[in-house]
């Protein structure tokens, strides 16, 4: 295993940074509005949530043991904000799906890459399957750590598990949009993603935390598809030809730096 998590976290600053970039503003847009509703309507329903547990958490424990309540607790907010914030999140980029092949293509075409040519309306549904495909292999894992996270003793490692697979889910989501409009496996997304784990990893570490962050996250998603598919441009090329692109980009910012 090999690469750098604080290069992975500072794709994602560089997606921020070209958010309002000319070239890819109008493929912001759609997908920010998507996440603004969606975000806007989980936020609401956590906190209701949250105010709820509270009362039952309270009313359910004897007073003998009440100081349970101070240990439980922060374990039970800790997975629900990641659980919430991961569900919500796979709930919006199913609906969101072919808007961010769109935005991906665009940023690619604009590093000089090339894709297959393909219609509109073939892309849409490419990318709603691929969106199928992705959900029925996070879910099984969403549901393993959830049961663990009831089980006694076992459960305190619940939490770390949420923010691993987490962050895993994350880089894998975004990223996939670059291959998928290469139309390459889903299963050869995940081997090549491992080659430069603790790269993807960085990377998906801290859209899991911005997910959690209001305000903040109602920008992750257009965000982390522009910095998941410049890492991939520049981390995991597809070819030969791609390689030479990026080793030639490189070249000409070095020479503008000195």
């Amino acid at each position: 295993m090999r690469g750098n998590p604080l290069l992975g976290m500072k794709y994602l600053w560089r997606g921020f940074q070209n958010l309002n970039s000319p070239g890819l503003r109008r493929y912001v847009a759609l997908p920010l509005l998507l996440n603004v509703v969606i975000m806007g309507a989980a936020s609401v329903w956590f906190v209701l949530s949250i105010d709820q547990l509270l009362g039952q958490v309270t009313d359910f424990l004897p007073s003998f043991l009440s100081f349970l309540y101070w240990i439980l607790m922060p374990l039970a907010v800790i997975s629900m904000v990641v659980g919430l914030a991961y569900f919500f999140s796979t709930v919006l980029m199913i609906i969101a799906g072919p808007l961010n092949g769109l935005l991906a293509e665009k940023v690619e075409t604009m590093q000089g890459g090339q894709l297959p040519d393909e219609s509109l309306w073939g892309m849409t549904w490419r990318t709603l399957g691929r969106e199928m495909i992705k959900l029925f292999y996070y879910l099984p894992r969403y549901l393993g750590i959830f049961i663990l996270g009831w089980i006694p003793v076992i459960g305190l490692i619940a939490p770390m598990l949420w923010i691993w697979f987490g962050g895993w889910m994350m880089a894998v989501q975004y990223a996939d949009y670059s291959f998928d409009n290469h139309t390459r496996p889903f299963k050869d997304v995940r081997v090549a993603m491992s080659k430069d784990l603790f790269t993807v990893m960085g990377f998906g570490f801290l859209v899991s935390l911005l997910l959690t962050v209001p305000v903040v996250n109602l920008f992750i998603m257009p965000a982390a598809v522009i910095g998941a598919t410049l890492l991939r441009i520049e981390r995991l090329p597809l070819s030969a030809a791609e390689t030479t692109l990026v080793s030639e980009r490189k070249r000409i910012n070095s020479s503008k730096s000195s």
